[in-house]
């Protein structure tokens, strides 16, 4: 679970460094995209232990099916990013 959430933190990061310039180009996605990251970032702390995470091996079925989808909830207008902020 620590390289799913760099893995997102890195995607925020790269988001975070183009949104003020996105958001003069495309609000709605900016919203969208503001949004997928908080809604994934919700199920990431869900799984936090201590000062880490429990093992993804430890997950349920449905705690994997819920990351996987909020993942790809985020992947697709994640697609769409540089060429909205290439427009």
């Amino acid at each position: 679970m620590w390289d799913f959430q760099a893995n997102v933190d890195g995607a925020k990061v790269a988001f975070d460094g183009v949104e003020p310039l996105l958001r003069t180009k495309d609000v709605a996605l900016a919203d969208e995209l503001d949004d997928r990251f908080a809604e994934l970032q919700v199920l990431l702390d869900a799984q936090r232990s201590g000062d880490g995470f429990v093992l993804y091996s430890d997950l349920e079925q449905a705690e994997v099916r819920e990351l996987s989808d909020a993942v790809n909830a985020l992947a697709e207008p994640l697609s769409r990013l540089t060429a909205a902020v290439l427009a």
